[in-house]
């Protein structure tokens, strides 16, 4: 087993990351049962549905470290802002 004694693993950190994993599985169900075509949205270019999953965890990660470095609000404010970026991503991105 190799020695992971550094990473600070708590039942949050191993939740995100298991959900992050099946999430990657299921999007590559998805698109062997149905192709995603690219489409044109709120997004200035053409993306499928992995670009918009893509963009939705860049700009949630960008959404908590901000809220981090510049706020005392507690992160339950991030999670929500993240959400909503995320549903506005992927509906309409």
């Amino acid at each position: 087993m190799p020695d992971l004694e550094w990473m600070a693993w708590t039942s949050a950190t191993a939740v995100f990351v298991a959900a992050v994993f099946i999430g990657l599985g299921l999007l590559t169900a998805l698109a062997a049962a149905r192709p995603s075509t690219p489409r044109k949205g709120l997004l200035p270019m053409p993306t499928a549905r992995g670009d918009r999953i893509y963009v939705s965890l860049l700009g949630t990660g960008l959404i908590l470290i901000v809220l981090l470095a510049t706020t005392s609000q507690p992160l339950s404010v991030g999670l929500g802002l993240a959400a909503i970026w995320t549903v506005v991503i992927l509906g309409w991105g």
